[in-house]
């Protein structure tokens, strides 16, 4: 529906449903002289009470009604909602008035309850729900082309950042059958101002002005002398006052086509001016828009990249949500200028971005330095897994050969320790050159004389990983969720027990274990959880790039860091293990043919590719 405003408005709007009852009102007067005086009252309200709604609906109308008429000038927003309030306690919603004010629209706004405000001008939304306090009129001037969205509780999730652009009738009618399917009682409003057109009528007449002109043919019937020759008229006085006749009217031609010709030279050149006006007018127009348009795009992104630098050693997951928020942004609209003025601006704009993401998140290009050729001990010898054992020594597993090796990086002595479990599925190994065991599906084994140490049985679903701490042997069952504790007994290990306590649970699918002295489990979107002596603790990781996907988990046995190896996209992220904030992001092509991380009793984050264990630095 439009108004005398330059103002149309749509209803969303369900009276009826299971969470309570809502309403829109709208008070335009059609008078154009009180539309003037008192504007216009919109208004959207819930109620959670369903008894009697219709009566109170109605009761509540006819108070609107009564008091915007006792109303002599618009705009006393704070007063009715007062008034209202303190009549309709139980009631929440969002009360807006528009006032035309020496030819500008002022908009004044207030709520209460569970209800949203939201702005969209120039193509970005800004919602004012949170910071508007309940009971606090707004006021503002309206734009050209701003829409104004105003709802109740139950909107909020359907009408999230992002959705004002999609609220044209189409959209709203959508809406309007998405809350009636869902049975949920809501109100809005979407106000949508257009140009405000000025009509100024004024009393105005013509003159007319009648022209009488005598033609030449009649002039020269004449016989008498006029006020050309005076006296007795003659022969002679007749040529003469004939000669004086005709001699304007030879003369009047030429001087009115020299006339003409200056007029039309004057015109031309006049158009010319207009015209050399016009375009040089438009070229700057065009050029000052352009300059406004790039202001408007890339100031916001600058003062967002000065902020994240700011607080990147304060807060590196805030500062790393700033820049991708602006990577965003630029992406979206940087094909506005790809081919304007502002091109090398745009390049240096993004290689700005690309420097600051750099910063904040740690990201850099790194290189693996070769610290020891494993396949030498057997050709075809790659590695699957590999962990360190008590005296820094590293196990290699290679499960396809059925082949585990240790390796002393101090000396790069390679040994083999175990290798005739081809085919016999071993995932994971661990131990050391006097007692190496082994993972596999159905138990763990003696890897050196394949003496069984541990049958699963019904209720290990899925092993994946294997651990020791403390001589005890802890398995990952992927499949339940679960961590097993075998305590170790004599030669051998005694019954299975379930590590995690009573009542304490896994949220996540873990893909990998780590243990110092806590237990760490991993997912493959890089959720950490954190188990001591069997119970969680309070852990998540803050800054990790969105999108990783994780297989491998490293935790430093001394020191502060966690390391997670995506070799989908070929990276190692590394994080706290005391904060959880992720400070660096580790890059390389040969990740992604990388099969395990781990550190060494120095920190170095050691990195297992095919047949070669290398230092990532």
């Amino acid at each position: 529906m439009n108004t005398g405003l330059g103002l149309s408005f749509l209803r969303i709007i369900n009276e009826d449903g299971s969470n309570g009852w809502a309403q829109v009102y709208a008070r335009i007067p059609f008078d154009d002289r009180e539309l003037l005086d008192k504007g216009a009252l919109f208004g959207v309200i819930f109620g959670t009470d369903k008894e009697g709604w219709a009566e109170k609906d109605a009761e509540l109308m006819n108070w609107v009604e009564e008091s915007f008429n006792k109303i002599e000038n618009g705009g006393e927003l704070g007063d009715f909602f007062q008034k209202w309030r303190d009549k309709y306690p139980e009631l929440a919603g969002v009360w807006v008035w528009i006032l035309l004010k020496n030819g500008e629209r002022e908009i004044m706004m207030v709520r209460s309850g569970g209800t949203g405000v939201a702005l969209l001008r120039n193509g970005k939304e800004f919602n004012f729900s949170e910071n508007m306090v309940e009971g606090k009129v707004a006021k503002g001037k309206v734009e050209d082309d701003d829409r104004v969205a105003v709802w109740t509780d139950g909107l909020s999730q359907k009408l999230e950042r992002g959705r004002l652009t999609e609220l044209d009738e189409a959209g709203v009618s959508l809406l309007n059958e998405s809350i009636k399917t869902e049975n949920l009682a809501a109100a809005g409003l979407v106000l949508d101002f257009q140009k405000l057109v000025r009509k100024e009528v004024e009393g105005s007449f013509e003159k007319m002005i009648v022209v009488s002109e005598k033609k030449a043919d009649e002039v020269a019937k004449l016989d008498l002398a006029d006020e050309r020759y005076v006296g007795p008229i003659g022969l002679k006085e007749k040529l003469i006052n004939w000669w004086m006749k005709i001699t304007p009217l030879m003369t009047r031609p030429r001087e009115n086509s020299k006339r003409k010709r200056l007029a039309v030279l004057l015109g031309v050149l006049f158009l010319g001016l207009l015209l050399i006006s016009l375009i040089t007018g438009s070229i700057k127009i065009r050029r000052e828009a352009e300059i406004k348009k790039w202001k408007e795009f890339s100031e916001p992104i600058e003062k967002s990249l000065s902020e994240a630098a700011g607080l990147v050693s304060l807060n590196p997951s805030g500062a790393r949500k700033l820049i991708q928020d602006s990577k965003s942004v630029y992406e979206i609209n940087r094909a506005e200028f790809v081919k304007g003025k502002f091109v090398k601006d745009l390049d240096g704009l993004g290689k700005k971005i690309e420097d600051s993401w750099t910063l904040v998140s740690g990201e850099k290009e790194s290189q693996v330095e070769e610290a020891a050729r494993i396949d030498l001990v057997r050709q075809g010898f790659k590695g699957d897994r590999m962990g360190l054992t008590k005296d820094n020594q590293l196990v290699v597993l290679d499960g396809s050969m059925g082949v585990v090796t240790t390796v002393d990086l101090s000396n790069k002595d390679i040994k083999v320790t175990a290798g005739k479990g081809e085919g016999l599925g071993w995932m994971d190994a661990v131990g050391d050159s006097n007692n190496m065991m082994v993972l596999t599906g159905s138990g763990v084994r003696n890897a050196v004389n394949g003496q069984d140490l541990v049958k699963f049985d019904a209720a290990v679903v899925k092993p994946i990983v294997l651990g020791k701490f403390g001589g005890n042997l802890y398995v990952l069952d992927q499949g339940n969720k679960e961590i097993f504790r075998y305590v170790v007994v004599g030669n051998g290990f005694g019954e299975r027990v379930r590590w995690l306590k009573l009542g304490q649970n896994m949220s996540i699918v873990p893909v990998d274990m780590a243990i110092d002295a806590d237990i760490w489990v991993v997912a493959e979107d890089g959720e950490v959880e954190r188990f001591r002596r069997g119970s969680k603790e309070q852990y998540s990781l803050s800054g990790l790039t969105e999108g990783m996907k994780i297989s491998r988990l490293a935790v430093e046995p001394e020191g502060d860091k966690i390391a997670l190896l995506d070799n989908f996209s070929g990276a190692v992220a590394v994080c706290s293990k005391k904060t959880g904030v992720c400070s660096q992001l580790l890059k390389s092509e040969k990740l992604k043919q990388a099969k395990d991380v781990e550190f060494d009793a120095q920190g170095n984050l050691l990195v297992l590719l095919p047949g070669v264990v290398g230092i990532l630095k």
